[in-house]
């Protein structure tokens, strides 16, 4: 029998599979088995595997008499999406060689060699394949469990756990004004703002996202971070501009975004994406920093492994899929990752679209943080990128008190703590190599 993720796919005659290229009815069913073979190392020896995309289009390739004559009954009662789902881990990874996942080892070394240049500050990278780590790279000192910061690629699970929300009903809708979770807002000239012109970073709020230390006093984000109270910061900033019109990158928002989960749910958006996000996929080790008034920092500061990060790329590239589990609407995932309307530079629900990446597929997109925090997801070649950069984590809880930069600076401000930029980085030049490597 011929078995993919652990299931019979097609019992196939022994003297079949002993010259599996030799001809069906066409050669499109012909060319399907050989690439069906070339997919058994996916799952050979992890029998409860699930299979990939690339697998799942293989097998709709062949047409229903050849399924019918060649598996143990007509899969066509149950739609294949449902018969085989794409592979995810586990408590721990399949780790496995790239060859194995189709891809070129000694051309991944050009992107290990690049992101690990001693300027380049790079604490772990994390390359997954049809739901299995192919390579992972880690700076002297640092491995699989070493704790690592978001920065802003928080705001990319703040967006998931927002869709989690309304899916199980706690937010009716985006198209619901803010108000109706931020009682402060009510009977403002802040009520016609809504839960998307949030996630879409168009509130019409006003905001200045100034990193440089010589603007600490004019930045937002500056004074948002040195604030007991966060929420109450952003939330406070003065309408600017017709909601929907204008797109700011805004901390301010997604800060907002933790509010308005707590409001609809009861319940932190730290507490709340433990059950309903991080339990699920197994991601065991998320340590998400509140403000000294316990309400979680939305826009940063979610502190995982880089396999953690991995998971959740994992998660989006199976569209919000984990196993048998839909943990986030694939609706949402879709709509996360469709241009907002207006003038940016190709942003989503809090995702960065990247389409202009030269050597790399069109369909990328990533979640990003300050310092060179990365999450690259590729769909077209069922492949997703992690990126960590420096990061030494305060030993204490996970409280910005009595203010954020004390306990997690930025910009290596405080050698030995807190996180380390690269002195320079490319996307592209890491990326291409990555991409350049797949062969099948």
């Amino acid at each position: 029998s011929l078995f993919v993720g652990g299931a019979t796919v097609a019992p196939v005659a022994p003297e079949v599979l002993a010259a599996y290229d030799a001809p069906f009815p066409d050669e499109r069913h012909s060319a399907g088995l050989r690439q069906m073979t070339a997919l058994l190392p996916l799952t050979r020896n992890d029998p409860g595997a699930r299979i990939g995309r690339r697998a799942l289009r293989v097998l709709e390739a062949f047409d229903r008499p050849f399924l019918t004559a060649y598996s143990d009954g007509d899969p066509a009662t149950r739609g294949w999406a449902e018969v085989f789902q794409e592979r995810v881990p586990g408590a721990s990874w399949v780790v496995e060689d790239p060859d194995a996942q189709g891809m070129d080892a000694d051309a991944l070394e050009e992107a290990r060699t690049y992101a690990f240049a001693p300027e380049r500050n790079t604490q772990g990278v994390v390359v997954v394949r049809h739901g299995a780590i192919v390579s992972e790279w880690y700076a002297d000192g640092a491995d699989a469990d070493s704790w690592t910061a978001s920065w802003s690629v928080a705001k990319s699970f703040s967006s998931a756990v927002t869709g989690i929300a309304v899916a199980d009903g706690s937010i009716d809708s985006v198209d619901d004004p803010a108000a109706t979770y931020l009682d402060e807002w009510a009977g403002t000239d802040k009520a016609d703002i809504t839960v998307e012109d949030i996630l879409h970073m168009q509130s019409g709020l006003a905001w200045d996202e100034d990193y440089q230390p010589r603007s600490a006093d004019s930045s937002d984000v500056v004074q948002m971070g040195l604030s007991a109270n966060e929420l109450a910061y952003a939330a406070a900033r003065p309408v600017a501009k017709p909601p929907g019109s204008t797109w700011v990158y805004s901390s301010g928002d997604a800060m907002i975004l933790a509010g308005i989960v707590e409001g609809a749910t009861g319940t932190s958006m730290r507490d709340y994406a433990t059950e309903h996000l991080f339990k699920p996929i197994g991601m065991e080790r998320a340590d998400w920093w509140e403000d000294a008034e316990g309400q979680t920092l939305g826009y940063c500061c979610l502190d995982s492994t880089a396999r953690g990060y991995a998971r959740f790329g994992l998660l989006y590239l199976h569209e919000g899929r984990w196993g048998d589990d839909q943990v986030i609407p694939a609706s949402w995932v879709k709509d996360s990752i469709r241009d907002a309307p207006g003038d940016h530079p190709g942003y989503g629900y809090m995702w960065w679209l990247q389409p202009e990446l030269e050597g790399v597929p069109d369909d990328v997109y990533s979640a990003q943080g300050h310092d060179g925090q990365f999450i690259w997801v590729i769909p077209s070649l069922d492949l997703v990128v992690v990126r960590t950069g420096t990061y030494v984590k305060d030993p204490g809880p996970a409280v910005a008190d009595p203010n954020l930069f004390g306990k997690y600076p930025p910009d290596d401000l405080v050698p030995g703590k807190g996180t380390k930029p690269p002195a320079s980085w490319d996307d592209e030049a890491f990326l291409a190599p990555i991409v350049a490597s797949v062969k099948g």
